[in-house]
């Protein structure tokens, strides 16, 4: 049998599987308990009320021309929660995909490192709102259409008769991904260094003058240097938005007004998020509960990083790939790893430097970190092959890295189901306790109901939970947390204006045709509506008490007017009434 095992050689076609299975490992097993969450309820709010052309005028502020993924999407994958989370982790696997077919087409000698950077690229720790898949499915697209579009570049350099064929598919793919987002633009950075080590490739070409070969190469990047020069001015200088950028390049103009103080800035910048996108992002991945009693640990996610770790080792050890056979070549990948690496690590990042936003600023900017995923990968992979050349070592080292991940993303999509079940539990009670509500109500809470997921996630969520008109101006409902926004010297809880926009959604109100709610797992399942009459109540804070009076009861109607709601393809069938 083990005489067997060890005959088995996997060919070129099964890495697609194996990161395919590994992708599921890792994204996939708790999928069909994952929902939506923060933008997510929002994007699917606007398709509800303004349809498909909707999308247009939702990312109008920003990015005008955003809204085509929805768009196309929309319409196969629905208003269904598992349709979106599918979706985003083929969309992530396809990226992966793209990665290593570029990799393996740019080094021919070194196809197993390709293999190797593709799997820990998938299940890099940095960015960790996967589960936020309507939203973040545009950012994973980008870099499935980034990595088809180098690899379709390297094919255009080593197949030039069809040279024009795969550079009009490049640029294709180039300039859909550069139409959602300016994440990525950064990576494009990359391109001149890929086309200079396929130049120096041949030995005869490393004969010639250098200026010979910067002008060939300067003549194959013409094509993508003017696509990638007419974004960067239209993104700077000749977009059209109907108010200020929210994602102006601050620092960038900065630098001609105060270049010294904005370069010590951006220094401290590139070294503070760099560090952390490749070193401090695997502190939480190391934090696998040793210290914790082993009961309390989820013992579930050790038994699929266990299998994860083996299956990885046994398959990097019998893949057919080939790696450089000798010490010259390992050192010209080497020295061509880290360059890579570290030109995608810092550029990946820039974009949002430019725009004063930074990795670490809170729990949503890991984001930012996502183009940087790529360079950070293959550092990684040239750390260990800097270790050892031996196959062996090299397949334990990359086994261990992605089993420590793959612990580090299941418990992270199970952050995620409880804030899902929290959130179901929520918008049921609510929908029993209030069948429907009076229009121009805004729904109050002391404390943020849900973490991290924004006012604005939950004020969507409740337009969707109740019947709407479509096409109308302002929103029937809103909510709002107490605290910070309002404190316990308002003098006047009852006659607060209330007026708020993200993006195309609008509400428009005041107390008291407001409700206060209770909402807190953590200490008790149940929702309660509250009213003036639970004054005396002694579980409730002060801050609540004052604002008592401006919860009105009589926003609440016994019957909704339209069958069908809530929805259950997005709040699931309706739960057994035990709260």
């Amino acid at each position: 049998m083990i005489t067997k095992i060890r005959q088995v050689k996997f060919s070129s076609w099964s890495v697609p599987i194996a990161l395919l299975v590994l992708c599921i490992a890792a994204f996939g097993i708790l999928i069909t308990r994952l929902g939506f969450y923060w933008d997510d309820w929002a994007k699917i709010l606007v398709n509800r009320i303004w349809g498909l052309s909707g999308y247009w005028a939702y990312y109008a502020d920003d990015r005008p021309l955003s809204g085509w993924t929805h768009i196309i999407l929309t319409p196969i994958l629905g208003n269904t929660p598992l349709a979106w989370q599918a979706f985003a982790l083929l969309a992530r696997w396809l990226g992966a995909v793209g990665l290593w077919w570029s990799l393996r087409s740019l080094w021919p000698t070194a196809r197993y490192q390709a293999v190797l950077v593709a799997f820990i690229y998938l299940v890099y720790p940095v960015f960790t709102q996967q589960p936020i898949a309507v939203t973040f499915h545009q950012q994973w697209l980008q870099f499935a259409l980034y990595f088809i579009s180098l690899g379709l570049m390297i094919q255009a350099f080593r197949q030039p008769r069809r040279y024009w064929l795969f550079t009009v598919l490049a640029l294709i793919a180039t300039g859909a991904q550069l139409t959602v987002t300016e994440y990525f633009v950064g990576l494009e950075m990359v391109r001149p260094l890929v086309v200079w080590f396929l130049i120096n490739e041949d030995p005869e070409s490393r004969k010639q003058s250098i200026w010979k070969r910067l002008l060939v190469a300067g003549k194959f990047l013409l094509p993508y240097l003017l696509l990638f020069l007419a974004f960067v001015l239209w993104r700077l200088f000749f977009i059209k938005l109907p108010g200020e950028d929210p994602y102006r390049a601050g620092m960038l103009y900065r630098l001609f007004s105060q270049p010294l103080s904005t370069l010590s800035e951006l220094f401290k910048t590139v070294f503070v998020d760099s560090f952390y996108v490749l070193v401090t992002a695997w502190a939480p991945p190391l934090d696998i509960g040793l210290v914790k009693v082993i009961p309390s640990f989820n013992t579930f996610t050790w038994i699929i990083a266990a299998l994860t770790i083996l299956l990885s080792a046994m398959y990097l050890l019998r893949t057919k790939e080939n790696q450089p056979e000798d010490s010259e070549e390992r050192r010209r990948w080497l020295l061509q790893a880290v360059v890579i690496g570290l030109v995608a690590l810092v550029m990946g990042c820039l974009p949002p430097w430019i725009a004063d936003r930074r990795v670490i600023d809170d729990f949503h900017s890991n984001r930012y970190a996502q183009p940087a995923m790529f360079g950070a990968a293959l550092l990684w992979v040239a750390v260990v092959e800097w270790i050892s050349p031996r196959r062996l070592q090299k397949a334990i080292l990359v086994s261990a890295m992605v089993g420590l991940a793959v612990i580090f993303h299941l418990r992270t999509a199970d952050a995620y189901r409880q804030i899902w079940d929290n959130q179901l539990s929520f918008y049921w009670q609510l929908s029993w306790r209030a069948p429907f509500i009076k229009g121009q109500t805004a729904i109050l809470s002391e404390e943020e109901l849900f973490p991290n997921q924004g006012g604005f996630s939950i004020s969507a969520a409740l337009n969707l939970l109740y019947p709407k008109p479509q096409g109308v101006e302002y929103l029937k409902y809103w909510f709002y947390g107490l605290r910070p926004r309002f404190v316990e010297s308002t003098s006047n809880p009852t006659h607060i204006p209330l007026n708020t926009k993200f993006r195309i959604l609008k509400y428009q109100g005041s107390t008291p045709d407001s409700l206060l709610v209770y909402f807190d797992p953590q200490r008790i399942n149940c929702l309660w509506v509250l009213s003036p009459s639970d004054q005396d109540d002694p579980d409730l804070s002060l801050l609540q008490k004052q604002f008592l009076p401006a919860s009105n009861v009589d926003r609440i109607i016994g019957q909704s007017p339209v069958p069908g709601y809530p929805p259950a393809d997005l709040f699931g069938i309706e739960p057994d009434h035990d709260s």
